[in-house]
């Protein structure tokens, strides 16, 4: 075994098969990403530990699992890990993938059938899309935090948060967004990046001043 996937055992003790399935992904993601650039070329030989730990980290900070929505998910994060773990803990919910890219959607959905995930991936820009459930927003390297809020505010009634995992800009990223938005915050300092932090957004409402 090596060391990208002991670092990941190492973080979030999971089971062998779920090892496999991972195992999987990792193959199937790398042999698309010649072709679709899923992910960048220089994490290629690190993805449990870069992507797959990454993306598995937000488990815990979604208290009501029963609705999940990745916006702009890609390569299927965090969307897909969040899956495979609840079903390895046997915890019901819906996960919906969206993102705009056709290409992207058929990777989405070749990699479901692949590992026999019960998943929906919906080719549809964000801007365009009318939330039906109370859902959980996750995202990870998708936009800037304002202009995230700023899409999915008309859904605003249907949010129970959105939790965004964030590079190194992420203070000023809140600053700029508290311009235009109150909403209450939690911020978890990320374990695969020190200049890197999970952030969990609920109670969004337009300021006021």
């Amino acid at each position: 075994m090596n060391n990208d996937i002991e670092f990941f055992i190492k973080k979030l003790n999971v089971s062998r098969e779920t090892i496999e399935k991972l195992n999987i992904y990792n193959d199937f993601l790398l042999e698309n990403n010649k072709l679709l650039n899923l992910i960048g070329k220089t994490t290629e030989n690190n993805v449990f530990s870069r992507h797959f730990t990454d993306s598995a980290q937000i488990y815990d900070l979604i208290d009501d699992k029963s609705e999940i929505i990745d916006i702009g998910s890609g390569a299927g994060f965090p969307g897909f890990i969040i899956k495979i773990l609840m079903d390895s803990k046997k915890v019901d919910g819906n996960i919906l993938l969206i993102d705009k890219s056709p290409k992207k959607c058929k990777f989405l959905n070749d990699l479901s059938n692949k590992l026999g995930l019960k998943l929906k991936i919906n080719n549809v820009r964000l801007e365009d899309y009318k939330f039906i459930k109370i859902s959980t927003i996750v995202s990870r390297a998708f936009k800037k935090v304002i202009d995230t809020i700023d899409i999915l505010f008309k859904n605003n009634d249907k949010i129970r948060s959105i939790i965004l995992m964030k590079g190194k800009t992420y203070q000023q990223e809140l600053e700029d967004a508290k311009k235009k938005y109150t909403f209450d915050l939690e911020k978890f300092r990320s374990i695969t990046s020190d200049e890197s932090y999970i952030l969990k957004i609920t109670n969004i409402k337009r300021s006021t001043t």
